[in-house]
């Protein structure tokens, strides 16, 4: 019997399976950046990308919800300057310069 369902947890992303540092370690790639964790004893190289990916998108949601957070608390026209023509959140710990954001 096939199993009809289909997870698209992993979708975007490659895994390669490597012996490194004396250690074997599972790196993945995807969405712009790369990243590496040991297998644990006992655990599968599958596991270990699942444990991977997840701790990634925990991060990335939580810096998503603490941006939204710090938009709701300013105002859409907060910036750095004071002009509205520059969207910069004045505690915001990643800049982005104003020309690739006109892009």
């Amino acid at each position: 019997m096939t199993n009809p369902f289909q997870v698209r947890w992993l979708e975007g992303w490659t895994f390669e399976v490597m012996l490194m540092e004396g250690k074997v370690q599972v790196e993945a790639k995807g969405f712009g950046i790369k990243l590496r964790t040991p297998v644990h004893p006992g655990e599968t190289p599958q596991a270990a990308a699942d444990r991977l990916v997840l701790a990634e998108d925990r991060r990335r949601r939580s810096l998503y919800q603490a941006w939204r957070r710090s938009r709701n608390e300013t105002g859409l026209s907060a910036s750095v300057d004071g002009s509205a023509d520059n969207p910069i959140h004045p505690a915001s710990l990643v800049i982005v310069p104003p020309q690739l954001l006109a892009a």
